[in-house]
């Protein structure tokens, strides 16, 4: 409690000095408010882990009042004009606004709606963990793979074989799409085929060929509303916000003439 107290003395002052230096009838009257002292007193706590002392307090006031300087100082020399940063900046700032305006939790139709018209959206591919023991494509990549699958299933250490991987030997819950990027189309296919636990192969992909264990395949499956009802929530609140912000750019269009002062045909060539 002593040190809000400190911290609102302190603030007080620093209210004071502004309205001191700055005429209450100028532009360059600067306004400082508990709310933005506090919000910045929360970012330190949150970065730093502590409280922040009476003199740390005094350097983030400060810091405050010389971005605001600064910020109206460019404002003058039109800093703000014709800056594609700044633009996009301040385009992204007023759509999380028209986005924040429409965050109401939708009712139990428009969820049950939006699940049953986006139920694809959901679904879960199979998925497979797996581990392989690699061999070049060589002359006797394939030879070499096949006499060291005799040699493991009569008791040798997988460790004892294989060349190092690129991507590693161990693999968890890929999809059959992640996996066909990575091995190939041929691979994805046939590692579907493979009988869990147990060393099998060998493999062709387009590095060369693989002795395959397959720890564990889960199975696709599309997942009821009830199971991912949260998610689904969600989901229908941001095509709400989204739309939200697509329909207020459409009435804004209506408000401007827009003029297109280029030659696509001149730049093509």
């Amino acid at each position: 409690m002593a040190k809000r107290l400190f911290i609102f003395l302190v603030l007080g002052i620093f209210i004071l000095i502004a309205d001191i230096t700055f005429n209450d009838e100028s532009d360059n009257k600067i306004t400082i408010f508990e709310s933005e002292i506090n919000s910045l007193i929360g970012t330190w706590v949150n970065q730093v882990g502590r409280e922040p002392t009476l003199q740390e307090i005094d350097g983030i006031i400060r810091q405050l009042l010389d971005e605001e300087i600064l910020y109206r100082e460019a404002i003058k020399l039109g800093l703000d004009k014709n800056d594609i940063i700044i633009k996009r900046r301040l385009a992204q700032k007023i759509g999380f606004l028209r986005q924040e305006a429409d965050s109401s939790l939708p009712s139990e139709e428009q969820v049950r709606d939006f699940y049953s018209k986006n139920i694809d959206k959901y679904f879960v591919a199979k998925r497979l963990t797996f581990s392989h023991i690699y061999f070049s494509a060589n002359d006797n990549g394939k030879t070499l793979a096949e006499e060291a699958l005799i040699l493991i299933k009569s008791g040798a250490s997988e460790s004892d074989f294989g060349e190092p991987f690129l991507l590693g030997k161990n693999f968890s819950s890929k999809s059959i799409s992640e996996i066909e990027r990575s091995f190939g189309k041929q691979f994805s296919e046939n590692i579907q085929n493979i009988i869990p636990k147990e060393w099998s192969g060998p493999l062709d992909s387009e590095y060369g060929s693989h002795l395959i264990y397959v720890n564990s395949i889960s199975d696709s499956f599309t997942p009821s509303l009830e199971e991912i009802k949260n998610i689904v929530i969600n989901d229908v609140i941001l095509e709400k916000q989204n739309n939200s912000v697509t329909e207020y750019l459409k009435e804004l269009r209506n408000k401007y003439q827009i003029e297109i002062l280029a030659d696509f045909n001149e730049t093509a060539n």
